[in-house]
C-alpha cells in the first residue's frame, strides 16, 4: 500500500514537471551578430597638374640700363658748366647718365655755332654712341652730321621735332611755364613793366612770354611783358648793361633766362635795390634764389637731366637710333614751379599754386586760355 502510494506520488511529480516544462517559453534563438569590418584601401591618387609658367616681362628700365652701360654720350654745350643755368643743367644730365646709367661722358664747353659741326663730327669718328647738342642754335649742324652717321643717336634740346632716322628733338610743352610765371610777374610789378631777359630768341622760347601775356590778361591786369635778348648765353656784362637800361626805363620785374648772363642781371637788380628801387628777379631753368635770397624767386624749373635721360632711354628701348620729337611738360614731370620763399604776396602765391595743382590734375581744362605748343 505504501509502495503504491509512493509510485503514484512520483508519477504525479513527473507529470507536473512535464506540464511546467511545456509551459516555459521556448528558448530564444541565439542573436546572430554580424560584424561589419571596414577595410580602408589605400588608393594612390594621380592628379594631372598643368603648371603655367608665366614669364615676367623684363623691366624696361633694367633693359635700358643694360643697353646704355658702357656706351658713351658726347655733348656740345653753349656755355660753361658752372653757369648756374642752362649749361649747368645739361652737365647735371651728363652726370646723371654717368652715375646712374653707367655711361661714359665727354663734353665741349662754350661751343660756338660755327664750331659745332666739326666738333660733332669728331665725336662721331671717336666712337660716341650718343651725340648731344644743348640748344636750338645747333639745329642745322646736328641735322647735317646726323645724316652722315645714321648708326649714332643724336639728341638736341629746345626743338620739338626730330629728324628720321636718328635725331630726337627734346623740348618742353611750351607755354606752361610762361603762364604761371606771368601770374607771378603781375603780382610783383608796381610799374606794370616787366621783361624776360633771354640769351637768344628762338620760337620755342618765344612762346613763353606770349603765354605770360595771356596770364596777365586773364587776371585783368594792365602789365607789359617784353622779351629782350642779350645776344649771348655767356655774357654777364652785356646782360647787366641791358638790365640797367631797362630799370632806368621803369621795368621792375625780370625773368632770368640768359644762363651765365643771369649773374649780370642780378647784379643790376641788386644795385637798383641799393638805390632804393623795388626790383625783382624770377628764376628760370633752375632755382637761383641762392644767388640773391632777398629778391630772386624760385621761378620755373626745367629738368634738362630728365629730358636727356628720357631721350637716352628711348634709344635704348628701341635698340637702335630713333628719330622723333619728344615734347614733355608738367604731366611728364620734367618742369615744375619752385618755391617763392615768401617773396610773393601770400594771396598771389596761393592763387598761383592752387591753379598749378589744379592743372596737374585736370590738364588743359583747368586753364582754358592756355595754349601749349609742341610744334616749335
Amino acid at each position: 500500500m505504501k509502495t503504491r502510494f509512493l509510485l503514484v506520488l512520483f508519477s504525479l511529480m513527473v507529470l507536473v514537471a512535464l506540464v511546467l516544462a511545456a509551459c516555459q517559453p521556448a528558448p530564444a534563438t541565439p542573436e546572430k551578430v554580424v560584424e561589419t569590418v571596414v577595410v580602408e584601401k589605400e588608393v594612390e591618387k594621380v592628379v594631372e597638374k598643368t603648371v603655367v609658367v608665366e614669364q615676367q616681362a623684363e623691366d624696361p628700365m633694367t633693359k635700358a640700363k643694360e643697353f646704355l652701360a658702357g656706351k658713351k654720350i658726347c655733348a656740345v654745350l653753349p656755355g660753361p658748366v658752372n653757369d648756374a643755368g642752362w649749361t649747368t643743367s645739361a652737365y647735371n644730365g651728363l652726370v646723371n647718365l654717368r652715375d646712374n646709367w653707367g655711361m661714359e661722358i665727354a663734353y665741349r664747353e662754350e661751343t660756338k655755332v660755327e664750331e659745332a659741326e666739326a666738333v660733332m663730327r669728331e665725336y662721331a669718328e671717336a666712337g660716341c654712341n650718343i651725340i648731344f647738342a644743348h640748344g636750338f642754335e645747333y639745329a642745322d649742324q646736328i641735322n647735317a652730321v646726323a645724316q652722315e652717321y645714321p648708326d649714332i643717336q643724336f639728341l638736341q634740346t629746345s626743338r620739338c621735332t626730330g629728324q628720321e632716322p636718328n635725331v630726337v628733338g627734346l623740348c618742353y610743352s611750351t607755354g606752361e611755364g610762361g603762364y604761371f610765371i606771368g601770374m607771378q610777374m603781375a603780382a610783383l610789378t608796381k610799374t606794370g613793366k616787366t621783361a624776360f631777359i633771354v640769351g637768344q630768341s628762338y620760337p620755342n622760347l618765344d612762346w613763353q612770354p606770349e603765354m605770360a601775356r595771356q596770364a596777365v590778361k586773364d587776371l585783368g591786369k594792365d602789365v607789359q611783358v617784353d622779351e629782350v635778348a642779350v645776344g649771348s648765353w655767356n655774357d654777364p656784362a652785356k646782360a647787366k648793361e641791358l638790365a640797367k637800361s631797362l630799370i632806368e626805363q621803369g621795368y621792375d620785374v625780370f625773368v632770368l633766362l640768359a644762363d651765365a648772363g643771369d649773374v649780370g642781371t642780378i647784379e643790376a637788380i641788386k644795385e637798383a635795390r641799393e638805390a632804393g628801387k623795388e626790383v625783382w628777379g624770377i628764376s628760370w631753368v633752375k632755382d637761383k634764389n641762392y644767388l640773391a635770397p632777398e629778391f630772386v624767386l624760385g621761378g620755373w624749373e626745367e629738368r634738362v637731366w630728365k629730358q636727356m635721360e628720357n631721350g637716352a632711354v628711348a634709344f635704348a628701348l628701341n635698340g637702335k637710333p630713333v628719330g622723333k620729337g619728344m615734347p614733355q611738360g608738367v604731366m611728364e614731370g620734367v618742369v615744375s614751379l619752385n618755391p617763392t620763399y615768401g617773396l610773393l604776396p601770400p594771396e598771389a602765391e596761393k592763387q598761383v599754386f592752387d591753379l598749378f595743382h589744379k592743372y596737374q590734375k585736370e590738364g588743359q581744362s583747368a586753364i582754358p586760355n592756355l595754349v601749349v605748343r609742341t610744334d616749335l
